[in-house]
């Protein structure tokens, strides 16, 4: 799913420098799960853009250079278009045998254009169109129109030679570097869409040490709130849980040399919701996170959050934490090794505070895809929480455009608040074993594909009708022009 930052006018254009941490870009790739399809979804066109124009050959009488003028006709207008095609297959997502298998395709199709009039002020959108095809169960077998949808809607301010930027409208926040638990405004709506609804201002202070980022957003739980999709299919209308109206101020230091250093404050108010997985109140978050790449072989990235307030009416108090260490061969292979934790607390139940972590705008299938159709335990996709873990990871890249990667990953749950209900054991606490493997190819930077496979084995936190294996299979064609 990770699996959809959009059509912004480019670094090198820009005099603001993109606060994306290299260490972040580099843990999309290493950790093979969804932050790698995110990142791919995230921002199709500005890894075509600013790819450097080389007279490399893509097909008889198809250059690279001859593609991007194609993009880029005329000095005030860039535009660009990407299909995403995949076939997917689920089995026991609920662990429980009764499940029936599911089985479909998604053909996404997008087009995007920035025009810039002046070289202070640029305008962006980007519209978005799902097909679906259901095989199975076999009582939802048909085709299903979608709906298009203006996924990016933006303008951006920023004079030349200025030290900061304003964009003001639908955009995505993927370059903030902060995927953790800021990625996936759009949260119900798996990888169709990942957009924000708000306005951002970048500060880059005189000293070329430290960014100040500033955002507001007003996310609506239902899709024509702000702007209608075009024919909506109200099966598809709920974005969110709930109304969301919120702020984050993010502070980063880049002194120490090959060191960056985060600070993240999020306050989030929701409105209480139609659905009855709805939750209100208010939060705030502070979440400090270090990265750093000790040498050519080690490098690290570590965060951690505190959260308080109120929810649901009861006093909110939780707290996670996750950290990773890599290690990079620098072989012929281009292999890499890592290991990490991750501590998310949960809920105990059963008193007037509410623990359990809150993912915020991190549920996507940052961990698992399983996980995004799984409501065993929160009824909620993606909703990562009441979990401890540690995990390890390989890559490799044994051919050229060829990569390998995987994870596995023990998981655990500090708290049991359901306990003895039809789903989940009394007194037990292994939530289960997840693998995770992925094969990517790349024919060309404008076609890309990938297999992906998955599989829990649930543990015994679960009663014994609830510890089916669960397993997803994915393959993917991704185009881009």
């Amino acid at each position: 799913m990770a699996e959809d930052a959009a059509a912004a006018p480019k670094a090198e254009q820009n005099n603001i420098d993109t606060p994306a941490v290299a260490a972040d870009a580099a843990e999309v790739e290493e950790d093979a799960d969804q932050l790698d399809e995110a990142a791919e979804d995230a921002a199709p066109q500005e890894e075509a853009e600013q790819t450097a124009i080389q007279p490399e050959k893509t097909s008889k009488g198809l250059t690279e250079e001859w593609i991007q003028k194609t993009k880029h006709p005329v000095s005030w207008l860039k535009w660009g278009a990407d299909l995403r095609a995949r076939e997917e297959y689920l089995t026991n997502p609920q662990y429980n045998e009764a499940d029936e298998d599911k089985h479909h395709q998604r053909y996404r199709f997008r087009v995007w254009a920035d025009v810039m009039p002046t070289e202070y002020f640029s305008f962006g959108t980007r519209a978005m169109y799902v097909l679906r095809n259901f095989i199975d169960p076999k009582a939802s077998r048909e085709w299903e129109s979608g709906e298009v949808m203006f996924d990016n809607l933006y303008a951006t301010l920023e004079p030349k030679d200025s030290n900061w930027r304003l964009r003001i409208g639908r955009q995505e926040l993927l370059d903030m570097g902060q995927n953790w638990i800021v990625q996936d405004g759009t949260t119900r709506d798996g990888s169709r869409t990942t957009f924000f609804d708000g306005a951002r201002f970048t500060w880059k202070f005189p000293d070329e040490e430290n960014t100040l980022e500033a955002v507001y957003l007003y996310q609506c739980a239902k899709s024509d709130a702000w702007l209608p999709p075009i024919d909506m299919q109200k099966s598809r209308q709920y974005l969110a849980e709930d109304d969301i109206q919120g702020g984050m101020l993010l502070l980063r230091n880049k002194h120490f040399e090959n060191t960056t250093l985060d600070g993240l404050v999020i306050y989030k108010h929701e409105y209480p919701g139609d659905l009855a997985s709805s939750i209100y109140g208010d939060s705030v978050t502070m979440q400090p996170q270090v990265t750093v790449k000790w040498n050519d072989n080690w490098s690290m990235v570590g965060r951690a959050a505190l959260q308080v307030g109120k929810r649901n009416d009861r006093n909110f108090l939780a707290y996670g934490g996750d950290a990773k260490v890599t290690y990079s061969f620098q072989d012929v292979v281009n292999s890499k090794l890592w290991v990490g934790f991750e501590y998310l607390s949960g809920d105990k139940g059963g008193n007037g505070t509410d623990n359990g972590f809150d993912p915020l705008w991190g549920r996507y299938p940052r961990i698992s895809e399983i996980m995004a159709y799984t409501r065993v335990d929160s009824g909620r996709a993606c909703d990562y929480t009441n979990m401890y873990s540690p995990y390890i990871g390989y890559s490799m890249e044994p051919w050229e455009n060829v990569r390998f990667a995987g994870t596995y990953r023990p998981m655990f749950a500090p708290e049991n608040p359901l306990g003895g209900d039809a789903r989940h054991s009394a007194n037990s606490s292994f939530k289960g074993h997840l693998i995770y493997g992925i094969a990517e190819y790349s024919f060309t930077k404008h076609i890309k594909t990938h297999a992906v496979i998955e599989s829990i084995i649930p543990g015994n936190f679960y009663t014994p009708d609830y510890r089916a294996t669960a397993l997803f299979i994915r393959g993917q064609v991704f185009l881009t022009w």
